[in-house]
């Protein structure tokens, strides 16, 4: 494992505490074209704030069926039913605030309020970093961003469709710190 990546040591602290965790793991359910590809498990009404969430966020629909299908990825796997995703401060954009209301009425297991917060404090900075960039389905300065927010959302959104529990923990100085391994240790 390469030293100083948070998300190894996130693996590392859970294998410490007993847990046969994994990195980067993916799943089937979860892809870049979501949600146009996901069975029929997946209940409408998600689907549809999903479609309606990446029209939002500027997308072009008709490209998610379009594109080349790859999972992406968790950046952990504690156990059967627990994923966590760790965010940098690229995830609290603008594109990502305006995400949340589409969670209403919806399973999640992400604690909002902090996530406003800290969208509210570093989203200049967010919007910053890529305002420029592009991507596939957001064909427009900072689709990047938009795009990113879009997965965050599928993430969270799918993840608790599908029987897991995501935990999102903060890595805003790019560096697993004290703060995050409580945070860790407090949600484990």
């Amino acid at each position: 494992m390469t030293a100083n990546n948070p998300t190894y040591e996130v693996v590392r602290l859970l294998e410490q505490r007993g847990f046969d965790a994994k990195h980067h793991v993916r799943f089937d359910w979860l892809t870049n074209r979501a949600p146009t590809d996901s069975d029929a498990r997946l209940p409408p009404q998600l689907k549809y704030s999903l479609l309606a969430l990446h029209g939002h966020l500027g997308g072009d629909w008709f490209e998610l069926p379009r594109k080349r299908r790859h999972r992406l990825r968790i950046d952990a796997q504690v156990d059967d039913s627990t994923l966590i995703e760790l965010d940098t401060k690229q995830h609290f954009s603008s594109a990502r605030l305006s995400t949340f209301p589409f969670y209403e009425g919806m399973q999640h297991d992400l604690d909002l309020e902090k996530y406003r917060e800290l969208c509210s404090q570093y989203g200049e900075a967010a919007d910053r970093s890529q305002r420029t960039r592009e991507a596939v389905g957001f064909a427009f300065p900072g689709g990047r961003i938009a795009q990113r927010a879009y997965f965050d959302a599928c993430k969270d959104l799918l993840a608790a469709a599908y029987g897991y529990r995501l935990i999102r923990i903060p890595i805003l100085d790019g560096e697993f710190t004290s703060e995050a391994r409580l945070a860790l240790k407090t949600l484990l």
